[in-house]
C-alpha cells in the first residue's frame, strides 16, 4: 500500500515539475510578445493623447512668435498584420506598426504631422530595416529600439532609443523606479543637445541678414522622459520638452520655431496603467508564480514518494 502511494506521488511530482518547466520556458515565450496589432480590442487602431503648452510657437503665416499656446497631440497606431505574415517578417518574428501623429494648437491649426512605419522584434523591440519601414514616406536607416514600445522584460539599463526627428538612435538612461498610480515603472531620461536637422529659407531681416532672404540652419533639441512598465515594455507615460530654432549668419539662435512641453494626458496615463498592469500580471503568473508553486510542490511530492517507495515493510 505504502509503495503504491509512493509511486503515485512520484508520478504527480514529475508531472508538476515538467508542467512548471513548460509554463516557464514554452508558454511564457509564446505569450510575452508584442501583439501583431496593438488595436486588437479597439477595432484595429489605438489612439493616444497628449497635451501641453508651447512657451513659444512661430506662426508660419505672419512669421511672428506666439506665446503660451495650448497644444494637443494625437497619435493613431495600427498593426499591418498581412505584412507580418510574410516570410521575411516571420523569419525574424517581426511586428509591423504604422503610426500617425498630429499636433494642433488651440485653434485647431496643425502645428506638426508625421507618419512612421516600423518593423521590430516582438520581444526585444529592436528595429529592422525591412517590410517597407519608413518615416514620412522616406526610407531611412532604422536602429535601436522601437520608439513606440520598450522590450519585453525591460532591464534597468541604458538603451538606444530611436528618435524620428534625428532619424537615428540616441542613448536613453534608466534613472530609477517609481510608483505610478500603484504600478511600479522604470523611469528613463534622454537629453538631445541642439543639432542641425535641416534648413529653412526665411526673410533676411528675420535673422539679421542684410539680403532679402537667408537659408537659416534649423536646430533641434529635446529632453524626453518615459515611464515604462518593465514586464510588458509598455510606455505608460511620456513627456518631452522640444525646442527648434533658426540660426542667423552669426551662428546664434534668432527665431524660436517651437519651445513646448507636451506629455501624456491624465486619463491616458490611467488607462495605460490599467492595461499594462493587467498584462503584466498575466505574464508574471505564468513566468513566476505558477512555475514556482508547481516546482516546489512537485519536488516535495517526489521526495516523499521516493521515501515511501524506498522504505521496506517490516517482517513479522
Amino acid at each position: 500500500m505504502r509503495r503504491g502511494v509512493g509511486i503515485v506521488l512520484i508520478g504527480l511530482g514529475v508531472f508538476l515539475v515538467v508542467l512548471a518547466a513548460l509554463l516557464r520556458f514554452t508558454v511564457v515565450p509564446a505569450i510575452a510578445k508584442a501583439p501583431l496589432s496593438p488595436g486588437e480590442d479597439t477595432g484595429g487602431v489605438t489612439q493616444t493623447d497628449q497635451n501641453g503648452v508651447a512657451a513659444v510657437l512661430l506662426d508660419p503665416a505672419t512669421l511672428t512668435e506666439r506665446t503660451d499656446v495650448p497644444l494637443t497631440a494625437t497619435r493613431f497606431t495600427r498593426g499591418d498584420v498581412p505584412a507580418s505574415q510574410t516570410s521575411e517578417a516571420l523569419a525574424d518574428d517581426l511586428a509591423i506598426y504604422e503610426s500617425f501623429i498630429r499636433t494642433e494648437d488651440n485653434t485647431g491649426t496643425v502645428v506638426t504631422a508625421s507618419t512612421i512605419r516600423v518593423a521590430f522584434d516582438r520581444v526585444t523591440s529592436e528595429l529592422s530595416n525591412c517590410c517597407g519601414a519608413n518615416y514620412d514616406g522616406q526610407e531611412i536607416e532604422f536602429a535601436g529600439i522601437n520608439p513606440l514600445k520598450f522590450p519585453m522584460f525591460t532591464e534597468p539599463k541604458e538603451y538606444r532609443y530611436f528618435d524620428a526627428t534625428l532619424e537615428e538612435a540616441v542613448p536613453i538612461q534608466y534613472v530609477g523606479t517609481e510608483d505610478l498610480e500603484g504600478l511600479s515603472v522604470y523611469r528613463f531620461e534622454q537629453t538631445i543637445e541642439a543639432r542641425q536637422i535641416g534648413t529653412l529659407e526665411v526673410p533676411g531681416d528675420l535673422v539679421g541678414f542684410p539680403l532679402p532672404s537667408f537659408v537659416a540652419p534649423r536646430y533641434y533639441a529635446n529632453e524626453r522622459t518615459l515611464w515604462v512598465e518593465p514586464t510588458t515594455g509598455a510606455i505608460v507615460k511620456g513627456e518631452e520638452r522640444q525646442v527648434q530654432t533658426l540660426r542667423g549668419p552669426d551662428g546664434t539662435d534668432k527665431v524660436t520655431v517651437i519651445d513646448a512641453v507636451v506629455g501624456t494626458s491624465a486619463s491616458e496615463v490611467s488607462e495605460g496603467v490599467s492595461t499594462a498592469s493587467s498584462l503584466a500580471s498575466q505574464i508574471r503568473l505564468f513566468n513566476d508564480t505558477l512555475p514556482l508553486i508547481g516546482g516546489i510542490v512537485g519536488i516535495v511530492l517526489l521526495v516523499v514518494g521516493i521515501i515511501l517507495v524506498a522504505i521496506r515493510p517490516r517482517r513479522a
